[in-house]
């Protein structure tokens, strides 16, 4: 199922809070997601998973994308809103790639977001990125040739970003 923001963008991914349901299932030990996970600092405790200093249970949702069009997927990493990451609304993404020896990286760290859409253009072969929150804002990060880096705030809806 596709979404699009209420200007019509398509929406590449969507939080566990506005996704389908997912599996309930931890993912397979050897599993990419498995090492997603682990990358993020999420550690397993029965069917739930936990960060360090947290007693916070999450429910942690991923999503596999092709950001730069090598026929590799990246993978979205989405958490609820939890006290774990600060107090963000609607929940938290992270963006993971695989380095030359295979190993998933992270990056931009968990940015508070209930959606993430490419926003048209794209710096070094990789597409630019929106990280939309509640209250119509979305911040674009640019591919600066290691990570992505902040590069400004775009109103998705009238007023979004008037106090950013």
């Amino acid at each position: 199922m596709r979404f699009t923001t209420a200007l019509g963008v398509p929406v590449l991914a969507v939080s566990a809070l506005l996704a389908p349901a997912a599996s309930s299932a931890a993912p397979l030990p050897d599993s990419d997601e498995a090492a997603v996970y682990a990358a993020a600092g999420l550690q397993a405790r029965g069917s739930d998973y936990y960060r360090e200093a947290c007693a916070t249970a999450l429910k942690p949702q991923t999503e596999r994308l092709d950001i730069n069009r090598d026929g590799r997927d990246e993978m979205l990493l989405f958490v609820a809103s939890s006290t774990c990451f600060g107090p963000a609304r609607g929940g938290n993404v992270a963006l993971f790639m695989r380095d030359a020896r295979g190993a998933w990286i992270d990056l931009f760290g968990f940015l508070p977001g209930v959606e993430v859409l490419p926003t048209g253009g794209e710096h070094l072969g990789y597409a630019d990125l929106g990280v939309a929150n509640p209250g119509g804002c979305m911040a674009v990060y640019h591919w600066n040739g290691s990570t992505y880096t902040h590069a400004a705030n775009r109103a998705i809806e009238p007023g979004g970003c008037q106090f950013r």
